[in-house]
């Protein structure tokens, strides 16, 4: 029987009008749809129209990630990546404060991906900044040491929050060597380990740009983005497409494992392991993951109310290549941590054994499909969903079928992806907290 809650949040929920517009034979349905060209060097380019501002928006992924760190040199790919935003000159960054213009970083397990956000009157000269640093960024040491201390500091804020913690245990228990966040900021031997020509020799394999992807949502012509682009991202060493190292999944060591934090709450996750990345798993996966644990008619939603049981719970999807992460979580006060996980696991062995039914189906692809809209409606989130799908291997151009691909989801199909994914010997139990 459907849940009411779902369904009204659903409806109330549904995308805008101004957000989905379809391409004419295409399927597309989130904006304008994109061109997609090559530069003379490589790059690989997609660009989408958007006049809702004078502003653009670019993508740059790079197809390296902490997947491709070395054995015995984790970390490596962020330190690399890290270098590269290196601003040498103090004139640069006052000119750069002045245009109004914004770089940023995220490394992933497969990618490393730097923003730009600018006004478009200033894009070129932006992009003239970032194609110097990737171009020839400066790797000295005092450089190095400065963002090894930076990484130490991250290694102790993910240790200190228990989500990112939960992320990075359960990576380690089923990837080794290390991947997908098991050790994205290194460890104390590793950061010791790696040296200047370590991270030489890992730019000038991988920084090329036949290894690179550029998305571009901006107001401006194509034809001036296609010119400015060529000038200043042309200039980027042309290269081949990098050869990514494997990291296949294992079963974890241990079914479970627990965490002694010092701390009033306690963290209780399950995490799954999903087939390999395609663009019909991803769009199980996320269904999955909308019809568990995201909004209030949600299968784990019941237990907020259960007692004052949880104070926060969810299920997220790690989308990584070989094989995605489903971890479904709960935050409860430290005494209540047996109850919890008692709770959880009750719950994952129902939703696996009873499945789903039509109307519930319906509902859980309704809310799915306006959340990732909502979620790609800006530009910047937009280019990044299409640069990491891109560089992963789904194309960019799913973020625009996703929704009728869901749509297409059939009940007995949903049925037999979510009962092998919940399956009870797949599970990895981590408790992260005070001492039980």
């Amino acid at each position: 029987m459907i849940r009411r809650g779902f369904l009204l949040l659903a409806l109330l929920l549904a995308p805008l009008p101004a957000v989905a517009a379809e391409g004419p034979g295409t399927g597309w349905a989130l904006g304008p749809v994109p061109v997609a060209f090559t530069l003379d060097n490589g790059l690989s380019v997609v660009l989408q129209r958007d006049e809702a501002a004078p502003i653009t928006v670019v993508q740059l992924l790079v197809r390296c990630g902490d997947r491709d760190d070395p054995p015995r040199m984790p970390g490596l790919a962020y330190l690399t990546a890290r270098l590269c935003l290196e601003i040498t000159e103090s004139s640069t960054l006052q000119r750069l404060m002045d245009m109004g213009s914004a770089f940023a970083l995220d490394v992933g397990g497969g990618h490393s991906l730097f923003t730009v956000r600018s006004l478009s009157r200033h894009l070129e000269p932006t992009l003239a900044v970032l194609a110097a640093m990737l171009g020839e960024p400066l790797i000295s040491d005092l450089r190095v040491g400065g963002v090894k201390e930076l990484m130490r500091f991250m290694q102790d804020m993910e240790s200190d929050d228990p989500m990112q913690f939960m992320r990075k245990t359960a990576a380690a228990a089923f990837y080794s060597p290390p991947a997908y966040g098991a050790a994205r900021f290194g460890d104390a031997k590793s950061l010791e380990r790696i040296g200047r020509k370590d991270i030489q020799s890992f730019f000038r394999l991988r920084y090329l740009a036949g290894n690179m992807i550029a998305v571009v949502i901006s107001d401006l012509p194509e034809e001036k983005v296609r010119l400015l682009l060529a000038r200043q991202l042309g200039r980027l060493p042309a290269g081949p497409l990098a050869e990514s190292r494997p990291a296949m999944p294992h079963r974890p060591e241990q079914p479970e494992k627990a965490i002694e934090r010092r701390t009033s709450q306690a963290l209780v996750s399950f995490t799954l392991p999903l087939p390999e990345m395609t663009r019909s798993s991803y769009v199980l996966a996320s269904l999955l993951e909308s019809w568990l644990g995201n909004g209030i008619g949600s299968r784990l939603w019941p237990l907020r109310s259960r007692n004052g049981l949880a104070y926060g719970l969810g299920a997220e999807v790690q989308p990584n290549r070989e094989a995605m992460l489903l971890n479904v979580y709960m935050k409860t006060e430290a005494g209540r941590a047996g109850e919890a996980r008692a709770e959880l696991a009750q719950l994952l062995r129902t939703a696996g054994a009873e499945g789903i039914g039509a109307s519930e189906l319906a509902a859980a692809k309704a809310y799915a499909k306006s959340v990732f809209l909502r979620q790609n409606e800006a530009r910047e989130p937009r280019a990044a969903t299409m640069a990491f799908m891109e560089g992963s291997g789904l194309s960019w151009r799913l973020i625009g079928e996703f929704a009728g691909l869901l749509d297409g989801v059939g009940l007995e199909e949903f049925n037999a992806f979510l009962k092998a994914a919940l399956a009870p010997e797949r599970w990895f139990m981590l408790l992260i907290g005070p001492g039980q």
